[in-house]
């Protein structure tokens, strides 16, 4: 029962803490050039606990790195998701470029600019992709996987193959989003370890197909 409220927690609090805006009905109409940037990260171990309302947080791989490196080189997110979303923008009748280059969210440029009433706002100015790729709005989905291990106190109390995006339009005229929306799913795992941590790796495919489904639902709503 302590695990189930401690993920509802969770689930409350970083839903409440992410902007959320959805697609316009005639975003679609719109001719515009979209650039695609996925930041994929690697496969990370995160947690949540009792900590307070709630302590999630990076941690060290410890016990989890040859699960993780495993994960790393048995799943590639960014490839699949680039094939996914350049698929639905061009079937849409969007021109798409692919960019390839790597976010830092610590060197990146903070935007600075005027905010309007009613809008939000990226926290980054992405407006130099603008000039270098000649493209109007950006998709900019970051990406986390690996395992979401639960605590109470200092006692570890299970774990969880989990995978999340978090899905960003930005218009690059003024930084503002035309889309933004935050999806996860986490798998329970057991025998994690067995058979060169098969079941750690089918856990996390299994997560991120869940939220690739439910990325392709939000672009192709019934």
């Amino acid at each position: 029962m302590k695990k189930l409220i401690l993920f509802f927690s969770f689930l409350l609090l970083i839903t409440s803490c992410i902007p959320k805006v959805a697609l316009s009905a005639d975003y679609w109409q719109k001719p515009t050039k979209v650039g695609i940037l996925i930041n994929s990260n690697p496969p990370t171990k995160f947690k949540e606990g009792s900590q307070g309302l709630l302590d999630m947080a990076v941690t060290s791989g410890d016990k989890y790195k040859e699960a993780l490196d495993l994960i790393g080189q048995n799943i590639h997110p960014k490839d699949e998701l680039t094939i996914i979303y350049s698929d639905i923008f061009k079937s849409k009748g969007k021109e798409v470029i692919i960019i390839d280059e790597k976010f830092d969210s610590k060197t990146a440029k903070k935007f600075s600019g005027t905010k309007a009433e009613g809008k939000k706002y990226s926290s980054y100015d992405f407006s130099d992709l603008k000039t270098k790729y000649g493209v109007d709005e950006l998709l900019f989905v970051n990406v986390n996987y690996g395992f979401m291990i639960s605590y109470y106190g200092m006692i570890e109390t299970g774990k969880m193959a989990h995978a999340a995006l978090d899905t960003k339009i930005i218009d690059l005229n003024d930084q503002h989003f035309i889309l933004a929306n935050y999806n996860f799913k986490n798998e329970l795992l057991k025998k994690w370890k067995d058979n060169n941590y098969e079941n750690s790796i089918k856990g996390v495919r299994t997560a991120l197909d869940k939220v690739e489904l439910e990325e392709k639902a939000i672009f192709n709503p019934k």
